[in-house]
């Protein structure tokens, strides 16, 4: 299978639309953007699904569909910035949930440090392309009546005991950006199980003239839904190569000691959008700087250290804090992440894995 192709049926979908002569999904004469959403539903094993211009939109719906107002609390993760801006965007405030270290996702036994009365939403971030703990993240938000958002921007197909990313809290929001698993250009999809959650995401996401709330018209147009509905047929094939070019990395660092891959935990299918591992060469006598050296002496221009820092720490999110958090295992991670996409043709993952291991062996 080739890596993001477009043919004639996708060609064809464009032209179903353009000879349409509509190009919008907003009312009767829409077609496609409400068939993608019958589609990707029953793909997923979702109740109901909003089509959307983007996962960031989505993650803004979500906040709003929670029931969170201006000033109450959302629990995010520090690992990325998205789920931060998206409860800003609706002028929440920011509780910063730590991560475990292993895996880099959410730490459901962190929650009752950071939750508080005023908590109305968490957003979980499926990180790389595995799930977090959803069944003690769901048990706790349960408990206190707080709306589960995934961000399942990497975890596509992604399942924890069989269910997939997105189905198991109360909203799932998906991205089809370009360098996604399913890329579209841009453009995202919302699940959800509750009619409600479904009823505001559709008013901020499409109104006439007077909206029954503030809205931002976030819809997706026809012409992308169309492709989505080719593209979701094959989004599949584009995982499992994923997976494939991820597990030539994991076994290119066995039996390292100062490399450490995300670990998947028992139950849990990783699609890894991302295959990252944590440097702690500096334990071996190795530094930072003598190993991204040897993977560019071999051709790999890998970075280290992701977003350089917890996403509380930059500007766009920290100008909007009362007080800096202090995520101490986030803290940790950021700086040693090594990471590389595990999309595009898998000789260049088999080939890139090789160089690695000569440049593990080296050191």
């Amino acid at each position: 299978m080739k890596w993001h192709y477009f043919d004639d049926e996708d060609l064809q979908a464009v032209k179903r639309v353009l000879d349409s002569g509509n190009l919008c999904s907003f009312g009767a004469a829409a077609k496609e953007s409400p068939a993608f959403e019958e589609e990707f539903k029953a793909e997923f094993g979702a109740p109901l699904a909003v089509a959307i211009v983007n996962a960031m939109a989505g993650l803004h719906v979500a906040v709003v569909a929670s029931g969170a107002e201006a000033g109450d609390d959302v629990i995010v993760d520090p690992m990325v910035t998205f789920a931060a801006l998206g409860a800003l965007y609706h002028n929440c405030k920011l509780a910063f949930c730590d991560v475990e270290k292993d895996t880099h996702l959410m730490d459901a036994s962190k929650l009752e440090e950071v939750a508080t009365e005023r908590t109305k939403a968490i957003i979980v971030t499926q990180l790389w392309g595995q799930c977090a703990d959803m069944d003690a993240i769901n048990a706790f938000a349960q408990e206190r009546g707080i709306v589960v958002i995934e961000d399942c921007a990497h975890a596509i197909y992604a399942t924890n005991d069989g269910k997939y990313a997105g189905t198991m809290g109360d909203i799932g929001v998906y991205s089809f950006q370009g360098s996604k698993q399913m890329a579209l250009g841009d453009g995202g999809m919302t699940v959800m199980k509750d009619e409600r959650h479904r009823e505001i995401v559709n008013e901020m996401n499409t109104f006439g003239t007077v909206p029954p709330r503030l809205g931002w018209n976030y819809r997706m147009n026809e012409v992308v839904a169309a492709i989505g509905r080719v593209q979701l047929t094959r989004a599949r094939g584009y995982v499992d190569m994923c997976i494939e070019g991820a597990a030539q990395y994991s076994k290119a660092v066995e039996g390292c000691e100062w490399l450490l891959p995300q670990i998947n935990r028992p139950g849990r299918v990783n699609t890894y959008h991302i295959w990252t591992a944590i440097f702690e060469g500096d334990k071996y006598g190795i530094s930072k700087e003598d190993f991204l050296q040897a993977l560019a002496d071999k051709g790999l221009g890998w970075s280290m250290g992701y977003i350089e820092r917890p996403a509380y720490a930059h500007d766009c999110i920290a100008r909007y804090l009362d007080r800096e958090p202090y995520c101490p295992v986030a803290e940790y991670l950021m700086p040693r992440l090594i990471l590389t996409s595990t999309g595009g043709d898998p000789q260049t993952h088999v080939e890139s894995a090789e160089k690695l291991a000569e440049v593990i062996a080296s050191f």
